[in-house]
């Protein structure tokens, strides 16, 4: 056991770290920044729906195999050291490019930026392992709910001043690409700072899983889906849930070049949604701790449900920043309860396996995006709306199968507050 000094520096680590991820994050958002970034150099709305696949998918893909290596490691966070000096390379190499080479040779630039998303991604994912390990054991599951909503408000205060620094950028004299360059490098330093925070939690040995050859633990997993219906139950909402945001980075666009918003409503765009995020996380972390998980996923999706609606149903570019309000609340529900629901079904010695996995299946609904940038020449983008309302539609509906997941989500909160439970 870890002194209690130990224990709070440890829990305000990992709250500041998210606090900086959030602020980086706003520099580097998928499609309010990396999207309109991309259409200003001509590439193509297949293009524009890969960023968020690859920054996804290439986060989930690798984690089953990199859970089965450290899962009987008692310590985990060397590896999360790696990774993040990985992650921060990437990044400074896809900015230096914005800066040299930009809209010259947008083809080369297309390129970079692509494979140096998908090796921060990557790196990421790796990471995302031994991080998600690590906050378990030094987060008790009846304070989830205060860790996540802190990380995510405050970091949304941190990222709401990033819109206004944003809107100020691409309004400023600064010319292209060097604009973008700037935010991107901004979003870097944030990022970098990010990891070299959670770097410093000093972590308390865990109970080692099971060292499994990786052909027995694939040979192991269909068994396990069958056996544990909350686990199987939540990867099902969980990947149609995600494939339903096929449509997320063609918001802005969308207001761009077909509601006339003017190139600076991006700043706009980020302000409203980082607001929603703030006060959605506030919101959600009394339920979360009080180990209604699963009432706080269902309101996320019915709002994920309801920001491709207002999409589809709003031609003002103004009011158009409800579909940026909806999303992000969406967003942040679903963020919070998703992890403290895997934690609480995850058994303490497989936490790692069930995380892998969980994690892995989830890589091949992030390709929505990209199926919907090749059906969009062909449906235009406001079917495509439509089918993300239909997706979001079956989403909710099986929420409401989650029996197991709400009693699993009581008996971790119970051992937490008795005692019971591993920091």
């Amino acid at each position: 056991m870890l002194p209690e000094r130990v224990k709070r520096r440890n829990f305000f680590l990992g709250v500041i770290n998210g606090i900086i991820v959030n602020g980086g994050e706003a520099f580097l958002h998928s499609g309010l920044v990396m999207a309109p970034f991309l259409a200003s150099i001509g590439a193509p709305a297949v293009v524009i729906g890969l960023v968020p696949a690859l920054r996804v998918g290439t986060w989930f893909l690798p984690q089953l195999l990199v859970a089965n290596r450290i899962s009987p490691e008692p310590l985990k966070l060397r590896f999360y050291h790696f990774t993040s000096t990985v992650r921060t390379l990437a990044l400074l190499t896809m900015t230096a490019s914005v800066f040299f080479i930009g809209g010259d040779r947008p083809a080369l630039m297309t390129t970079i930026l692509l494979v140096m998303i998908t090796v921060n991604a990557m790196a990421g994912g790796i990471g995302g392992v031994p991080f998600a390990d690590v906050t378990a054991k030094i987060v008790p599951h009846a304070r989830l709910g205060t860790y996540w909503a802190l990380r995510n408000s405050i970091g949304g205060i941190l990222a709401l001043g990033a819109g206004f620094v944003l809107r100020a950028v691409l309004e400023s004299d600064i010319r292209f690409p060097n604009n973008f360059g700037l935010i991107f490098l901004l979003g870097t330093i944030l990022s970098g700072l990010a990891y070299a925070s959670f770097s410093l939690v000093k972590e308390p040995p865990g109970v080692p899983g099971l060292k499994r050859p990786l052909i027995g633990m694939l040979r192991e997993i269909p068994t396990l889906l069958r056996v544990d219906v909350g686990l199987r139950r939540f990867l099902r909402v969980r990947f149609l849930g995600l494939a339903a945001l096929l449509a997320e980075p063609f918001y802005a666009v969308y207001a761009i070049t077909k509601l006339g918003a003017p190139e600076s409503a991006i700043g706009f765009y980020v302000m409203a949604a980082t607001a929603a995020t703030i006060v959605g996380n506030y919101a959600f972390r009394s339920p979360a701790n009080g180990g209604r998980n699963v009432f706080v996923m269902q309101v996320g999706y019915f709002s994920l449900l309801a920001a491709p609606l207002a999409a589809l149903l709003i031609h003002d570019w103004r009011v158009y920043s409800v579909v940026f309000v909806l999303s992000s609340v969406g967003n942040a529900g679903v963020g919070i309860a998703a992890w403290n629901l895997l934690y609480a079904i995850a058994p303490v010695h497989d936490r790692s396996l069930y995380i892998g996995l969980s994690n892995t299946v989830l890589a091949l609904p992030s390709l929505a995006p990209v199926a919907a940038g090749i059906l969009i020449p062909f449906v235009g983008t406001p079917a495509l709306f439509g089918l993300a309302v239909f997706m979001a539609a079956i989403t909710v509906s099986l929420s409401f199968r989650f029996g197991a997941l709400r009693a699993a989500d009581k008996r971790a909160l119970s051992a937490a507050t008795s005692g019971e439970a591993e920091l």
